[in-house]
């Protein structure tokens, strides 16, 4: 599906239970995928939005599995400025948000806490009133917005600063979701999502936002 999904719905409320999530060592990068679009898919969105891998899929929304990446960065203020991560997240899925969050230049030997919020918002037959086409052949309805906050897990981070979490939280089908995955150490937020270009039709100049992470679940 495409990569961003921009929405603003006020409140968050506690949406299901998540599978246990792994704590990980806290590789120095994203996982590492292999070739972009081994197969030659056409109509992909291009490499530089962070898309990992490419995979076909015949009962996926738009053909195809894609696996992106999108950055997490520190923030003025903490004690951890210059501390940086990362997102890594299946754009499709039947289960529902498939994660691996890496974290680089944390404090050492200490325990940090993961969490999402954002929202839902149901997928519709094409031509539903009051519906709008978010990609080719995908419509939402806007007004079924609702809230949405997950506990993606804890974990302490390595001798280096490093570390992370990866599992799946599960979400109900048939909706497509845009959530803000942010890193606190229990009382401070040190990491949120990085900032990308967004589009502001009809009328420019876009506007610049945060790198949230969009995906269906069918």
């Amino acid at each position: 599906m495409k990569k961003k999904i921009t929405l603003v719905v006020a409140g968050i409320v506690l949406l299901m239970a998540l599978s246990p999530a792994l704590a990980l060592a806290g590789p120095p990068s994203p996982p590492d995928y292999g070739k972009y679009n081994p197969t030659d898919l056409p109509g992909q969105p291009p490499e530089e939005w962070g898309v990992e891998k490419v995979i076909p899929s015949p009962s996926a929304p738009g053909g195809a599995v894609r696996i992106i990446t999108d950055p997490l960065v520190g923030l003025v203020g903490t004690d951890v400025p210059a501390a940086t991560g990362w997102v890594t997240f299946w754009c499709q899925s039947k289960i529902g948000f498939k994660y691996n969050i890496g974290t680089i230049g944390l404090n050492r030997l200490s325990k940090y806490g993961v969490t999402a919020y954002g929202v839902q918002i149901q997928v519709v037959p094409p031509g539903t009133a009051g519906a709008i086409e978010i990609e080719p052949g995908l419509w939402v309805l806007l007004s079924t917005s609702t809230p949405v906050e997950l506990d993606l897990g804890t974990f302490r981070t390595d001798a280096n600063g490093s570390g992370g979490v990866k599992g799946v939280s599960r979400l109900s089908a048939g909706y497509v979701y845009d959530l803000t995955v942010e890193v606190s150490d229990g009382v401070t937020k040190v990491l949120e999502p990085g900032l990308m270009l967004l589009p502001s039709p009809p009328n420019p100049p876009n506007t610049w936002g945060p790198d949230t992470n969009g995906f269906t679940v069918y």
